[in-house]
């Protein structure tokens, strides 16, 4: 399995990381879609969260996007020429703004900010923050991401499903 950096594909794993540590960390989900009038392409998990865990949730994205890399599943086109640590952290940017609660802004983060961000998501080794919880549910969030991809849509109820068939085997 190979998937391109920015590809709709990405953008369904990345909500699907959003929904499986929601999930997970004892959240909610009501659905995941692509955004149909988004010429961009963009995607959102509708996530019900508390408060102890809507940090972790907004993190749930980046830390697919890296795990996805790390693992060797995810790659980029041979004609970018982006620095891909550069894309990663640009994708995860709304991420960070609700990490820190905050209003969206096109104004980034200090070092020290982005540090804190990634060792919540990933941990200082990329082995720990939510990682963990990707692990057991890797072969759910695959059917996850290619459903997504397929029907553009998929309800909170088959998102429970898809991922808890995959604790249960």
């Amino acid at each position: 399995m190979k998937i391109l950096v920015d590809s709709f594909e990405y953008k369904c794993w990345h909500e699907v990381g959003h929904a499986t540590v929601c999930l997970h960390l004892g959240g909610n989900v009501d659905c995941i879609e692509l955004l149909d009038d988004d010429a961009r392409g963009h995607a959102r998990a509708r996530c019900v969260v508390t408060s102890d865990i809507e940090r972790s949730v907004a993190c749930g994205g980046f830390a697919v996007e890296f795990y996805l890399l790390d693992r060797g599943y995810a790659a980029q086109a041979p004609d970018d020429k982006r620095d891909i640590n550069q894309v990663v952290l640009n994708n995860a940017s709304m991420n960070g703004h609700a990490f820190f609660g905050r209003e969206y802004s096109s104004e980034g983060f200090d070092e020290a900010e982005t540090r804190e961000f990634m060792n919540h998501a990933i941990g200082p080794d990329g082995r720990g923050g939510v990682v963990p919880i990707l692990d057991v549910y890797f072969s759910g969030m695959r059917e996850l991401a290619r459903e997504l991809l397929a029907t553009r849509r998929v309800e909170g109820c088959r998102v429970k499903e898809l991922l808890r068939r995959e604790i249960s085997r």
